[in-house]
């Protein structure tokens, strides 16, 4: 049995390379779902096409990512491949204290993902069903919520509408991004995160796999890049708030790693219709 201190050293050897590739996983494994990510849920909602199709175009780098980050993992972070893992409370047994918080959360998670798929008109009971469940079993939930960040990420959706409303800006987009969306949506997300530069890009956009490609690889490339990236390094900086440089020294280095391998499979690609 670890004692405290050796649960604290061991935390702080891992905690930077597993957030890093927690992080990796997150933006690449929110790809091959309709509602797996915010870009993939709206541009799902434009696009005329089953959640069957959606999946099967966005397998192949799904899978493709899936395989690399397994390599990641053993490669550079399993230095003994014979070193034993223990996770702390892993012998705890199962509590009935929560269940029915877990039950109700459970059926919102398939109320959810039904109004998705559908693209029912009737989300707006959704949302109201989802808050008041919340507020019946956890409403403490309520006050954890990042308001801060959702506030920060809507001021980016506010200005991101007013950038595709504004005419000069529009005519210029809409010379540049046709036939280029995949890089367009890589670098704009680098300025205003992946999701804002999804909803200015769409409308200038004649290739809808570039740009949800793109969308979904610019989240590697920093940290602004993806709404993911920065929830880690919120988290982070409250437990460690001295080292956040060296988050994003470490998350920028590991992410770029995985993104050079991934880019060019994206954008060959993106040459695949969607529809």
């Amino acid at each position: 049995m670890l004692e405290p201190s050796d649960w604290r050293a061991l935390t702080e050897h891992y905690i930077l390379p597993v957030i890093s590739l927690e992080n990796i996983a997150a933006i690449r494994g929110s790809m091959l779902m309709p509602f797996g990510s915010p870009q993939n849920l709206f541009l799902y909602g434009q696009a005329n096409v089953t959640a069957w199709h959606f999946m099967l175009h966005m397998l192949p780098l799904s899978a493709l990512s899936a395989l690399l980050l397994v390599g990641f993992v053993f490669f550079l972070y399993r230095k003994n491949p014979r070193e034993e893992i223990v996770a702390a409370g892993q012998d705890a047994p199962w509590q009935d204290a929560g269940k029915v918080r877990r039950v109700g959360y459970l059926v919102l998670f398939a109320v959810i993902i039904a109004v998705i798929v559908t693209r029912t008109s009737l989300w707006p009971y959704a949302v109201l069903l989802v808050l008041g469940v919340i507020a019946l079993l956890d409403r403490k939930l309520l006050l954890q919520v990042d308001y801060v960040l959702l506030v920060t990420f809507l001021c980016f959706f506010i200005f991101s509408s007013s950038i595709a409303g504004n005419e000069n800006i529009a005519a210029v987009l809409k010379q540049a991004v046709a036939g280029n969306e995949y890089w367009w949506a890589i670098g704009l997300s680098q300025i205003i995160s992946n999701v804002p530069a999804t909803i200015v890009l769409y409308p200038f956009t004649e290739n809808f796999a570039g740009l949800i490609y793109g969308a979904d690889t610019a989240g590697l490339c920093s940290l602004i890049g993806s709404l993911a990236s920065v929830i880690n390094y919120r988290i982070y900086v409250r437990e460690y708030p001295k080292n956040g440089g060296k988050f994003i020294k470490v998350f920028t280095l590991i992410s770029w790693a995985f993104f050079l391998i991934v880019v060019m499979a994206g954008y060959f690609l993106s040459r695949w219709k969607f529809f």
